[in-house]
């Protein structure tokens, strides 16, 4: 058999299954379980202690890849029968998605398979809580580890409640809808944790703050993105329109989402009503967009620029060329409906407030001078979009520096800049990865909020960062596992300290860092995801 090949059984052809093309989180996760299990059964081990591997020796790619490949179970998309494909299983942990990781092991038994070096076969099993005993249906066999489907938890979690959506187990669109919000928010605390601690073990003792939550657990979301397929034999008036099942590529049928706004739930039932009454004409598939936003109470008094906060109510556009206007605060944002901005109006002003108040204390607190200006006069704001951080900011500093790539998002920040009075930020159009080509202002006196997307940085900026060496760094991430990875490579170049230790390498790197804070919000209740700022304060 070839290397990489799993027999997927006599009634399909064999498939190819490379560790690539397996999910990351769950390698992660398993490792991380595999880890915790010796070190629960080790006096005063830690995690330096831990072997490099477990069920082969670290770096031996010939015995991962052998068993890797060879799946001891049959697999419903491996040829088998349903009913061969039923087992039970231990639920053990829970990946940063959401997802169950179980082997068929209860945690004694899995404990001694470990210590005695060897490894278990994993599944990965949604909507399943630490703890608990379940039956599955294996479904798709993977690096390592089986997809299953979950039948029925037969031993329950103290956690499991019962989720308020009748689409809930069904849709992919919600992970956790099945646990209180205090443990969703207890849960996405250790995600970061575990998270900063795989990317180095010595980040495992860096405290991690209590999640901060959402003001709205349900009826948060100011967008939402339903879609359709169109498939053969299928009449028009039963398309299915909605979201997509978990595991599969099929769309459910969605009239309701529950953690849209009342706006956007009424601007939901509505475009599925205009997709249902053309669908005939669609050739294939469409994703629709329902956005909320906000306009003058009085269409007479003038445009939504002109117009106070307290005199907007809220409206939706289905409309993915129009344009829409989000309120934080006293500010105003304008963007095209379909561009990115975030999704949780509700907690807007608790995450710009966070970020702003973390930059006047350390301003306050780094100040040596007399004038009670504070020490940090120019904030930088890479990956600055439509200039939400850099306009929230804005009012605390000298001068504000908004880079963004996309010419469409630097015309937004500076209309919305104009528009929220705030004259003194120029906004940039360049890379973020030579941002500081661009940038004259005393790094002694500058902080940088930087803010990539989900996959986060990259090495070449993170250098030319630490070469300039601002006095304070924020960094906001939607993907918690790259920022970690990212703050790992600036640890490694020996720019960030832990207990005041530096990673000893050749090159003495221009700025050290600690890491003062680091804080996860909540802006999407209900589902796997967590933003997380982290505060690095440079050592003078």
């Amino acid at each position: 058999m070839p290397e990489n090949t799993v027999d997927t059984g006599t009634k399909r052809a064999k498939r190819r299954v490379r560790k690539t093309d397996a999910d990351g989180t769950v390698l992660e996760a398993i490792e991380l379980l595999l880890r915790d299990t010796w070190l629960g059964s080790q006096d005063g081990a830690d995690c330096l202690d831990a072997p490099a591997a477990f069920g082969w020796s670290a770096g031996d790619q010939q015995a991962e890849a052998a068993f890797c490949r060879e799946p001891p179970v049959p697999a419903k998309l491996a040829g088998a029968d349903e009913s061969e494909c039923e087992l039970d299983v231990y639920v053990h942990e829970v990946t940063e998605r959401g997802v169950g990781i179980a082997t068929r092991e209860a945690p004694e038994q899995l404990r001694e398979l470990v210590m005695q070096g060897l490894r278990p076969w994993v599944f990965t099993v949604p909507f399943t809580l630490k703890g608990e005993r379940a039956r599955i249906r294996s479904v798709r066999h993977e690096w390592g580890y089986t997809q299953a489907d979950l039948i029925g938890v037969t031993d329950k979690s103290l956690l499991r409640i019962e989720a308020p959506c009748k689409y809930f187990g069904q849709c992919s669109g919600c992970q956790l809808q099945h646990v209180e919000y205090k443990d969703q928010l207890e849960f996405k605390r250790q995600v970061v944790e575990r998270a900063f601690a795989h990317a180095n073990p010595r980040f495992g003792k860096l405290p991690v703050l209590p999640v901060s939550q959402s003001p709205l657990p349900y009826g948060y979301r100011t967008k939402l993105t339903p879609h359709f397929d169109i498939r053969k034999n299928v009449q028009p008036k039963d398309v299915a329109i909605g979201f997509n099942i978990v595991g599969q590529r099929r769309v459910l049928d969605i009239e309701d989402c529950i953690i849209g706004t009342e706006t956007v739930r009424r601007g939901f039932g509505q475009a599925r009503k205009a997709a249902q009454d053309k669908m005939s004409s669609y050739k294939r598939g469409a994703t629709l967009l329902v956005r909320e936003t906000n306009i003058p109470k009085d269409t007479l008094a003038g445009t939504v620029v002109d117009v106070p906060v307290a005199e907007l109510v809220k409206d939706y556009t289905l409309d993915p060329k129009s344009w829409v206007t989000d309120v934080v605060d006293d500010l105003k944002f304008r963007y095209p409906a379909s561009s990115f901005f975030q999704n949780n109006a509700s907690i807007l002003p608790a995450f710009t407030g966070y970020v702003r108040e973390e930059l006047q204390k350390w301003s306050r607190e780094l100040n040596t001078g007399s004038d009670g200006a504070g020490a940090l006069r120019t904030l930088i704001d890479a990956y600055c979009g439509s200039g939400l951080f850099a306009i929230a900011c804005h009012r605390f500093f000298e001068k504000v520096v908004g880079i963004e790539i996309s010419n469409e998002s630097i015309s937004c920040a500076g209309d919305n800049a104009k528009m929220n009075g705030a004259d003194n930020i120029e906004f940039i159009l360049g890379d973020a990865a030579r941002i500081f080509e661009k940038v004259s202002s005393d790094p002694s006196g500058t902080a940088v909020i930087i803010d990539p997307p989900r996959k986060g940085s990259n090495p070449d900026f993170l250098d030319q960062l630490v070469a300039y060496g601002p006095r304070v760094i924020v960094y906001i991430a939607c993907g918690v596992p790259a920022q970690a990875r990212d703050l790992n490579h600036m640890y490694n170049r020996g720019a960030i300290a832990i207990d005041g230790q530096v990673a000893s390498g050749d090159a003495k790197p221009s700025a050290v860092y600690r890491i003062a804070a680091i804080q996860p919000f909540d802006l999407f209740p209900q589902t796997y995801h967590v933003e997380n700022i982290v505060t690095l304060v440079r050592e003078d």
